[in-house]
């Protein structure tokens, strides 16, 4: 069952997602800043969120009508205000967000999500955010995800959106599609993101969750821009059964699904990697070699997380020895007598030393906005990727005048 990509797909390509997108004032610039995604029928729908102790109120909501519910119809976004750390009465707040759009779509409110996203610490205005729920299932459409994907936008510069098709037998057809959000604050386990994943496959609950947990893994969990964790990090993938192919655990078509699912999130983890906030570069480490995959995602991340490696990285600095000081801290096992590093294809260290690299090929390889940095340790079979960006100057000047 191969699988093609949509031009210009997002989640209301899937046949029986909508979305509906409005401004309700959160945001000054005018620009949509709450949208509902809307599957009429239902969904099976497994969801991941972020680990981080301060939990926003969606977050919490969302987990617990997970655990009651396993027919979700809509999904309702707010940006500009992420209500996290707002105590009871953004837990309110957020259960009022789930019964207004109950209200105004016709369906109970156990089976309305919520997510939020923007300043920590703020309450919502639940006035506005009535009038903006409102408004979006009122502009409700078939082809409104574009606008939608614009909606859920904090310091994003780009939408973040993509569709695959894929064909079984009798040329019968799935579809996924998927919209993200997410720029700064990115960090595994997860980070300031939302993402939503639609398909028209039939999938039973655990098998969902399994799917999700393990494309999780490979794509939302593998990023880095700063390394700063958040508080509201939601991820979706909504089944609603419409195409009839049923994908179970024994299915013919398991695979090749479970496959797409994860190109789909992995595509959309990479686009917030390359929006990164004041990012000049995407860089893709890979480390093979290690004992085990997850020894070599730890070193892979810990190069992702190091301030003075993505640093050197918007410098075009081919600063080796920052690449071999992080993996040396990152715990990994591994002999640094063995250690090889290429960039672009091209050898750097050897045998944990470096080698002659000449001013001229060190800017040939690090003056491309895509860099591809890979490192074997020679210490066992274990291999990981992941994706992250360089630190620049205006990444500061973003966080540092974020309230203003």
């Amino acid at each position: 069952m191969a699988f093609k990509i949509i031009e210009d797909g997002n989640i209301t390509s899937v046949p029986g997602f909508a979305a509906g997108s409005a401004h309700c004032g959160l945001k000054n610039s005018g620009k949509p800043d709450i949208c509902i995604i809307y599957s009429p029928s239902g969904s099976v729908c497994s969801g991941v969120f972020t680990t981080n102790s301060f939990r926003a109120a969606p977050v919490i909501i969302d987990m617990e009508s997970l655990d009651n519910n396993n027919n979700i119809k809509a999904v309702t976004v707010n940006s500009g205000i992420a209500n996290a750390c707002t105590g009871g009465q953004g837990m309110k707040n957020g259960r009022h967000m789930q019964q207004i759009t109950a209200d105004a779509l016709g369906i109970d409110r156990g089976q309305v999500l919520v997510a939020s996203t923007g300043i920590i610490g703020k309450q919502l205005p639940m006035d506005k955010l009535e009038s903006g729920i409102k408004a979006s299932a009122s502009a409700m459409a078939d082809d409104g995800g574009d606008e939608a994907a614009r909606a859920i936008m904090t310091t994003d510069l780009a939408q973040k959106r993509i569709a695959v098709e894929l064909t079984a037998d009798k040329g019968r057809k799935v579809t996924i599609g998927g919209m993200a959000k997410g720029s700064g604050m990115i960090k595994p386990d997860m980070a300031t993101m939302l993402a939503f994943i639609g398909t028209d496959a039939k999938v039973e609950r655990d098998t969902l969750d399994r799917i999700l947990k393990q494309a999780n893994k490979t794509s939302f969990n593998s990023i880095s821009v700063d390394g700063c964790q958040s508080t509201n990090d939601s991820v979706f993938l909504m089944a609603n059964g419409l195409s009839g192919l049923n994908i179970g655990e024994e299915s013919i078509y398991y695979k090749e699904f479970a496959e797409a699912v994860t190109f789909v999130m992995q595509e959309l983890a990479k686009k917030i990697v390359m929006d990164g906030e004041g990012a000049t570069k995407f860089i893709e480490i890979s480390v093979s070699g290690a004992r085990d995959d997850a020894e070599a995602g730890r070193a892979a991340m810990t190069i992702a997380d190091s301030n003075l490696f993505k640093t050197a990285m918007f410098g075009q600095d081919l600063n080796w020895g920052r690449i071999n000081a992080a993996l040396g801290a990152s715990g990994c096992g591994l002999d640094p007598d063995k250690v090889d590093i290429s960039v672009g294809g091209r050898m750097i260290v050897k045998n944990g030393t470096g080698l002659d690299v000449d001013k001229k090929a060190a800017k040939e390889l690090l003056e491309p906005q895509n860099i591809k940095i890979s490192i074997d340790l020679r210490n066992g079979n274990g291999g990981w990727t992941v994706w992250t960006s360089d630190l620049s100057f205006d990444y500061i000047k973003i966080n540092a005048l974020y309230h203003n």
